[in-house]
């Protein structure tokens, strides 16, 4: 029971037509799908790995951290023993100037 309309086509042929066209974008569609799919796969993948490395790096941030801060107080420690060196000499170095009488002080010591 086709319903012709003139020269043009009947209305069955119109409605396969327009499920052909359905068909190919849903194929389409099925393709781009499966592409998405694939790269949210992917892309996960690599996201894992960046934490995993995230991680890493973190964890060695954590261990430099440690070793600065102990060298950081080993050279206190160290400074702060040099000082007390340097104080005690220059504190010995003024009582043997203190003991020296004046009067050779200002003595020229090349005549």
């Amino acid at each position: 029971m086709a319903e012709p309309n003139g020269d043009r086509d009947t209305r069955l042929d119109r409605i396969e037509r327009a499920l052909e066209l359905l068909i190919a974008d849903h194929e389409q569609f099925r393709v781009d799908h499966k592409q998405l799919l694939t790269a949210q796969v992917l892309q996960s993948e690599e996201i894992d790995k960046l934490i995993q490395v995230t991680q890493e790096h973190g964890r060695h941030i954590q261990e430099h951290s440690r070793q600065i801060e102990g060298e950081r107080i080993a050279r206190k420690e160290s400074t702060a023993a040099l000082d007390k060196r340097v104080n005690d000499l220059v504190a010995a170095i003024g009582a043997l100037i203190a003991r020296i009488p004046p009067r050779s002080l200002s003595q020229d010591p090349l005549n």
